[in-house]
């Protein structure tokens, strides 16, 4: 299997649906504790309202966010994945030497985990996972 990168990154949308997501699952008593893998290369470049398909943010003439409007708008979603009181766990992808370090920004506003992984295998990805899954069980 694989998964497709490159291209448009949602990721305050990612992050919306993360936690709805957690939301419905927790309130349907399918699952106990909450956690959110998110792989990323810290390169959000699709706003929240344009992958929510706003007509006003689809329209031709539409301003386009700038790079800081869509940090912050990513950081609010993050924010809300500490507020839900879920884990996250945050796999960056960013090549060290070009790192903007955004990866550890949006752990940081989840009050959650953080690992650079530049060249992250399956095997790598899942030891990060079964750490931090390990680690929130601890605490």
């Amino acid at each position: 299997d694989s998964l497709p990168c490159g291209g448009g990154s949602p990721l305050a949308h990612g992050l919306a649906t993360a936690v709805r997501t957690g939301l419905n699952a927790q309130s349907s008593g399918d699952c106990g504790r909450i956690m959110i893998v998110l792989l990323t290369d810290g390169r959000a470049n699709v706003s929240l309202a344009k992958s929510n398909k706003d007509p006003d943010a689809l329209a031709e003439d539409a301003v386009k966010p700038s790079t800081e409007e869509l940090k912050e708008e990513v950081l609010r979603m993050a924010k809300q994945v500490n507020v839900a009181g879920f884990n996250l766990l945050c796999i960056d992808t960013e090549n060290q030497f070009v790192t903007t370090g955004f990866g550890k920004d949006i752990a940081q506003a989840s009050g959650g985990k953080y690992y650079l992984l530049p060249n992250a295998s399956d095997q790598a990805i899942a030891m990060a996972a079964s750490s931090a899954m390990a680690d929130a069980k601890a605490s």
